[in-house]
């Protein structure tokens, strides 16, 4: 895969922004959230959410032909956890009554079509402008995108200490505009990360990529 520069979405780390930076590419970061722990440039996820479902595409005027996009698209609402919530089956919700069942699937569907339709119009975009475009997301059994989205997985990771990742997180990357280049270094799968924090690790901590995972998965995957 060819590309410039390199424009990381939605990722709360920073970590690919460093790795490519450390392979020699020129690189921006953008996140959802600014918090003290992160490095970040700026905060686009509000702006590209409005924008993009208004056709709007001043965000994306300086992303060039041959820039590349990573995003860590939000899986709040996409994951096996949301559809189990989504149905009232979830252990804390074991003394709800139908009715807040109800009333609490009705919003979760009604705020998983707002991320939906914004995946689907970033995907739009992209095809539009015509930028290489590489999104990542959870695989699950019952995942959402699995189901529904008409975009297919160019890359399904089942395990992601195979590449340095501190935890298993079953992973899938869709490809738009371009395709994954599988590569194989045989030092990228020589080890497998064994941290045994997973079960006591969660929210912002828990996604939280490893280096090593980020610069394998870009010598692997992307870089031609």
């Amino acid at each position: 895969m060819v590309f410039n520069t390199v424009h990381c979405l939605f990722e709360q780390s920073g970590t690919f922004k460093k790795a490519f930076e450390k392979l020699g590419y020129k690189a921006f970061d953008y996140d959802i959230n600014k918090t003290e722990n992160v490095d970040v440039e700026t905060n686009l996820f509000h702006q590209i959410a409005f924008e993009i479902t208004k056709d709007y595409f001043s965000i994306f005027n300086d992303i060039k032909k041959d820039d590349l996009i990573i995003a860590f698209f939000p899986c709040t609402y996409f994951s096996d956890q949301s559809q189990l919530l989504s149905r009232g089956d979830s252990f804390g919700q074991k003394e709800w009554s139908v009715e807040k069942r109800l009333e609490y699937s009705m919003q979760q569907m009604q705020k998983r079509q707002r991320y939906y339709s914004n995946l689907c119009s970033l995907c739009l975009i992209a095809i539009e402008k015509g930028f290489k475009l590489i999104i990542e997301n959870p695989y699950g059994k019952v995942n959402f995108l699995k189901q529904f989205f008409p975009i297919k997985p160019g890359l399904i990771i089942k395990d992601r200490r195979t590449l340095g990742d501190f935890y298993k997180k079953p992973t899938q990357f869709f490809f738009i505009n371009c395709e994954p280049e599988f590569k194989l270094y045989s030092e990228c799968f020589s080890t497998m990360n064994s941290k045994k924090v997973i079960e006591k690790t969660h929210g912002f901590d828990r996604s939280i990529i490893s280096p090593a995972f980020a610069e394998n998965f870009i010598k692997t995957y992307i870089i031609d």
